[in-house]
């Protein structure tokens, strides 16, 4: 994955990233940071995050850290373009016989109509979908 000018991070890695990172994520973070490259993730993941900050026992005080944290990242949409996109990998893979988690669907389309790499955890997730650029965080930071 070299020569990448940005990544759309997936929903586990910016928990992980909250939570406290493991050392995978912090150097994963750190690499962004020091190549300056454009962090971005989806209308979907930042759906997911704040979800999570809601249901938490006491979300007032993850409020703010999740506030400046999503203000670094560029916030990709849901657009027309991407659920055509996100209906045409839905179909396919249902006629191929093959279930993937619905919130998977529209991530995979915005980042593939975006051009940009999902980094992502999940890659088994992701991996049926072709045309997808996926990696794990550590086989970015590798490059």
């Amino acid at each position: 994955m070299e020569g990448l000018t940005s990544v759309c991070i997936d929903t586990d890695v910016l928990i992980d990233y909250l939570r406290g990172p493991s050392e995978t994520t912090k150097q994963f973070m750190k690499m962004l940071h020091e190549k300056e490259m454009k962090a971005c993730t989806t209308t979907i993941n930042s759906f997911e995050i704040w979800f999570g900050v809601y249901l938490a026992p006491k979300p007032e005080v993850l409020i703010k850290k999740t506030e400046e944290f999503m203000d670094q990242l560029e916030i990709i949409d849901f657009s027309y373009e991407t659920s055509i996109e996100a209906g045409r990998i839905q179909a396919t893979l249902r006629k191929e016989g093959q279930v993937v988690e619905v919130r998977d669907v529209p991530v995979a389309s915005i980042a593939k109509v975006s051009e940009i790499p999902l980094v992502t955890r999940n890659l088994k997730h992701y991996q049926r979908i072709q045309g997808l650029a996926i990696a794990a965080p550590e086989q970015v930071t590798l490059n």
